[in-house]
């Protein structure tokens, strides 16, 4: 059997198999012409002796982590041979090559072959589309998070959750002081005092997040060797908020953060936004890089929040999340792997693209009076 990329040589075959397998939500050949002309899509056969066994058709949603597996059919002449599996398990390089690292598809409730094989190839499920299919049939919604099967460096730092919404931020410093000393109290009141200490007051609602600037001082203040990298032409998260009361408050405490930030020797302030290259080398040096990001890529919401570089590959970097949505996730937040030309698009947030980037470094030894 022989997996390749789909050309316009299979687009009488691919039309007549998907006029004989289905009979509502079918692919128009027009669809499919431009399917296989398009640049968001990648469409692959499965050929043996020079016929059509089946094919899968992927789709990738450009400036995310996200593909989308559209079709997936097989000719009942060859069915039991595991050519699902092997079209899936290509989509799955494919996704990973396009630097997507996460796959998602829609499948009948009623087809209970497909749903086994899903769940065996270790797709979870996300929520019932009811009514989703022509025929008023239910779909299942399934994701599953693909990991790149490439060498890597890995960061030994632990996972810490953040117990509010509002202290990612402390929860990333959290696991940076880990990292470099592990019997710090990984606990909830370390972790609101940090914030406490680093929070900026107000946001556009609720408790207010931390700025580059407050983490990258709490990290000056214990000892640790810090590079802050902020550039913003505001003050950080002042846009969000139309009280001029709390305008005040925030630009009083950030201008606070920076007066105190010049009396620490051991942090350097640089007014530009990293680029790959400082992340891998930091990273190399085994240093803790705590990033601001927006979430619109990841969740379809805007809002600022922390995470911390855990790792690399040739193809990508890996993070610690502090935020999951339950305790069952715990684990797989952990070393998620992030394309590394999407990292480098989700650290503006923002109209005005501000970008603030903590690094952090082990204290330095003190030295001995003779």
């Amino acid at each position: 059997m022989d997996i390749r990329h789909a050309n316009h040589t299979d687009l009488s075959a691919l039309n007549a198999l998907e006029q004989q397998l289905f009979t509502g939500d079918k692919i128009s050949p027009r669809q499919m012409r431009r399917f296989l002309k398009s640049a968001h899509a990648a469409m692959f056969v499965a050929e043996s002796d020079s016929q059509l066994a089946g094919y899968a058709l992927l789709l990738f949603h450009q400036g995310t982590q996200l593909s989308r597996l559209y079709s997936i059919a097989v000719n009942p002449d060859f069915r039991g041979r595991g050519i699902a599996q092997q079209l899936m398990e290509q989509c799955e390089r494919a996704a990973l090559d396009q630097g997507a690292c996460t796959l998602r598809l829609e499948v009948r409730d009623d087809n209970r072959a497909a749903l086994k094989l899903y769940e065996k190839m270790g797709y979870k499920r996300l929520k019932i589309l009811m009514h989703y299919y022509d025929d008023q049939c239910d779909g299942i919604r399934m994701q599953k998070r693909l990991d790149p099967h490439e060498p890597r460096l890995e960061i030994p730092v632990p996972l810490y959750v953040q117990t509010t919404p509002f202290t990612c931020g402390a929860a990333c410093l959290l696991m940076s002081f880990a990292r470099f000393e592990p019997d710090t109290e990984l606990s909830r009141t370390h972790e609101l005092q940090l914030w406490r200490e680093a929070t900026t007051i107000y946001m556009t609602s609720g408790h207010g997040g931390c700025s580059g600037h407050g983490l990258a001082l709490a990290a000056a203040r214990r000892g640790f060797e810090v590079e802050l990298w902020s550039r913003s032409s505001t003050v950080p998260f002042i846009d969000g908020v139309r009280d001029p009361n709390k305008k005040s408050v925030i630009e009083l405490v950030h201008q606070d953060f920076c007066q105190q930030l010049t009396a620490h020797s051991n942090v350097t302030v640089t007014d530009l936004p990293p680029t790959q290259a400082e992340f891998e080398h930091w990273l190399e040096q085994g240093a803790s890089v705590l990033l601001m990001i927006s979430t619109y890529r990841f969740t379809g919401n805007k809002e600022p929040h922390w995470i911390l570089l855990s790792g690399m590959s040739e193809h990508f970097f890996f993070i610690h999340d502090p935020h999951v949505d339950d305790q069952a996730d715990v684990v797989a937040a952990a070393y998620i792997p992030v394309g590394k030309a999407v990292l480098t698009q989700i650290i503006g947030y923002g109209k005005q693209k501000q970008t603030s980037c903590v690094v952090i470094r082990k204290k330095k030894a003190l030295e001995r009076a003779d």
